[in-house]
C-alpha cells in the first residue's frame, strides 16, 4: 500500500488511470499535467538514477528560485522552442504490439507539447507539494 511505505515515485497503472479518470477527471487532468511536465524537466535538465534532482524540479516549476532575481512562475514555451525540443527527442511513439491496453500502431504525441499552455494552479501546488513532501 502506497501510504504505509516510504516515498517513492509512483506511475499509475492504465486500469488505475481509467479508474482515476472515471471517479475524479480534474485530479485525472492534474496528473497527466504534472506527469508531462516532469519529464520535460527530465529530458532538459537530466535525468539520474532515481529522477530528477529537487532543485532542477524546483528551477523548473519556479525559474529564479535559488537566484537573487525575483522567483517567477513557469511561463509557456513558445512553438519555436516546442518545436526545438521535439526535434532534438522524438515527437512521437507509435506502439508496434499490443502495449497493456493500446492496440498495435496507437500513436501518441510528444509530451512537450503540454509546455505550450500555461501550468495550472493545481498541477503547479502539485508539483511544489513533491517538491516539500521529498
Amino acid at each position: 500500500m502506497i501510504g504505509d511505505g516510504p516515498y517513492e515515485e509512483y506511475v499509475l497503472s492504465t486500469e488505475e488511470l481509467y479508474l482515476l479518470k472515471k471517479s475524479d477527471l480534474l485530479v485525472y487532468e492534474t496528473y497527466w499535467e504534472v506527469l508531462c511536465h516532469l519529464h520535460i524537466c527530465g529530458q532538459v535538465t537530466g535525468w539520474r538514477s532515481g529522477g530528477i534532482k529537487q532543485i532542477s524540479w524546483a528551477n523548473y516549476l519556479f525559474p529564479g528560485v535559488n537566484k537573487a532575481n525575483p522567483m517567477a512562475r513557469l511561463v509557456p514555451s513558445t512553438d519555436n522552442k516546442i518545436f526545438k525540443m521535439i526535434s532534438s527527442f522524438t515527437s512521437s511513439y507509435t506502439t508496434e504490439s499490443s502495449e497493456d491496453t493500446f492496440k498495435p500502431d496507437t500513436v501518441f504525441e510528444s509530451f512537450y507539447y503540454q509546455a505550450i499552455v500555461l501550468m495550472s494552479d493545481r498541477a503547479l501546488l502539485a508539483g511544489f507539494l513533491m517538491l516539500w513532501l521529498k
